[in-house]
């Protein structure tokens, strides 16, 4: 496998959006989120999501240049439409208004429609917890396609990976960070062992018949299979887990619920902000959570692990071992990106 350094996959994903009529400045902010991604260890979201932009923008199902408007507001609340610009933009700027509020206000409910793919879901709570802010986030899409994880006891897909954050400072060099899906695993995860080639762990997908794989080729298919809801034998949870999201995220933004016919591909964003300082002294918020973390990461680790990890911690420790080794991307990656940049017309010699 082709290892990168982040800074090579900046240049090539920039001079790529750039290529295709996007502002150079938020080419630089979609792809340092992407690769961002590869470097906590979420490869779901990483520079492979490159590809999907890059069909998105030839199609005209993404307005690079496009405007956020405030379609609704109060003093803490907010309803944005993104006008098809890139998610990533949208996202930022939405979070942006609701740390501005939450500054004034304490609290803060900023929702986002007409939005496409926004990344990594938890790039965006992060900005909270480093103004000693609290951050949620809450998201769905309602591209037909994307009906990828059954509900509880079925076999078709009805509900997308819907992903939730929550970001909190830790009084450490790393915030708490929580960013999970109601479903075992994000499709992003599913597409990444496909690029591998690697097998997926046990009750993860089940193929068109409903029966249990570990192939990523039997979710895709055709006939596609179904990703499970988080939580294995007690799925009910994650099931009831991806409803609220999907009713959070769809129906209060008003960006519509999977059920409906999409106009295109895209997110329901919802994201609310809590100032610590509205509650709580921030310095003895942290304290406090520093001393939780030291409870927690004081029980005895079970037979296959090390040391036990606090939320956000994996994710700090990743970023700095592949800052300092470089990212492993699939051959197969590698070689879809670099076809990409050539018929752009982009060259690649010395990267």
């Amino acid at each position: 496998m082709p290892l990168m350094e982040a800074a090579q996959l900046k240049r090539v994903g920039t001079a790529i959006l750039n290529c295709l009529g996007s502002p150079p400045e938020r080419s630089d902010w979609v792809i340092e989120t992407l690769v961002r991604a590869n470097l906590a260890g979420h490869d779901s979201h990483g520079i492979m999501r490159l590809l999907q932009y890059a069909e998105w923008a030839r199609e005209g199902m993404v307005n690079p240049a496009a405007h956020v408007k405030t379609l609704r507001e109060t003093s803490s609340t907010a309803l944005l439409d993104a006008g098809r610009t890139w998610g990533q933009v949208a996202a930022r700027a939405a979070m942006t208004k609701a740390l501005d509020m939450a500054a004034e206000h304490g609290v803060s409910l900023v929702a986002l429609r007409n939005c496409p793919h926004i990344g990594r879901l938890g790039e965006y709570v992060l900005m909270a917890a480093e103004q000693d802010m609290v951050g949620m986030a809450y998201v769905n899409s309602q591209t037909a396609s994307d009906g990828s994880v059954v509900p509880w006891g079925g076999i078709d897909g009805r509900f997308t990976p819907t992903p939730l954050a929550f970001a909190a400072p830790s009084g450490y060099e790393w915030p708490v960070l929580v960013d999970i899906t109601a479903s075992v695993m994000p499709e992003g995860k599913v597409r990444d062992h496909l690029y591998r080639g690697d097998p997926l762990p046990p009750d993860v997908i089940i193929n068109a018949a409903g029966m249990p794989a570990t192939d990523a080729r039997d979710f895709y298919g055709p006939p596609m299979g179904g990703i499970l809801p988080l939580g294995g034998a007690v799925g009910h949870k994650g099931y009831a887990l991806g409803v609220m999201i999907e009713m959070l995220a769809g129906g209060l933004t008003g960006a519509g619920y999977v059920s409906e016919t999409p106009s295109a591909a895209g997110n329901g964003v919802l994201f609310q902000v809590k100032d610590i300082a509205a509650f709580e002294d921030p310095g003895s918020f942290k304290r406090r959570t520093r001393d939780l973390i030291a409870h927690v990461k004081s029980s005895r680790p079970r037979a296959g692990f090390d040391e036990v990890l606090f939320p956000g911690e994996p994710e700090f420790r990743n970023a700095r071992r592949r800052q300092r080794e470089g990212i492993n991307l699939p051959e197969s990656l590698w070689k879809a990106l670099k076809n990409l940049a050539r018929e752009l017309e982009i060259d690649l010699e010395g990267e």
